[in-house]
């Protein structure tokens, strides 16, 4: 008889050690906090899902409108300096090409002679300007539209 209660007694060590080991599991599992019974527990996680959910979609409608406005921002630059006139000194003269994503914007030409700048701009649609451009002016918005 005392055999049997020892058994007993070893086996009851045993399920209360389990039963520790099991609620430090349930407690990683499933936070700490309140004693709370399984189904307020999963109902909890599920309104967490919920609220992750909304919050990504709300994520991803912001990253669509900041994708499609940045579109329209100047995203290609591209500047080249040459010497228009072969009598003065120095590649002082310059173009400068300003994109968007959709190759529309400016090219802005600066040529300097004897001592006074001369600025010229050329609107950019698609990639190409319905003013004739001169070979800088054309590097430069090749360059700019290579650069994306």
């Amino acid at each position: 008889m005392q055999i049997a209660l020892i058994g007993l007694g070893v086996v009851l060590v045993a399920c209360v050690a389990r039963l520790f080991y099991l609620e430090k599991k349930f407690q990683k599992i499933f936070g700490g906090g309140d004693p709370k019974t399984l189904e307020a527990l999963v109902v909890e996680h599920a309104g967490r899902i919920t609220e992750t959910e909304a919050a990504l979609r709300q994520l991803g409608d912001a990253h669509s409108t900041l994708a499609r406005d940045f579109l329209g921002s100047v995203q290609k630059v591209s500047m080249v300096r040459f010497n228009p006139f072969s009598d003065t000194g120095g590649d002082q003269s310059f173009v400068i090409a300003l994109l968007d994503g959709k190759n529309n914007g400016v090219v802005f030409s600066s040529l300097y002679t004897r001592g006074q700048p001369l600025v010229y701009a050329k609107p950019i649609e698609a990639g190409a300007s319905r003013y004739p451009l001169s070979q800088e002016e054309s590097d430069a918005l090749a360059r700019a539209i290579k650069s994306a």
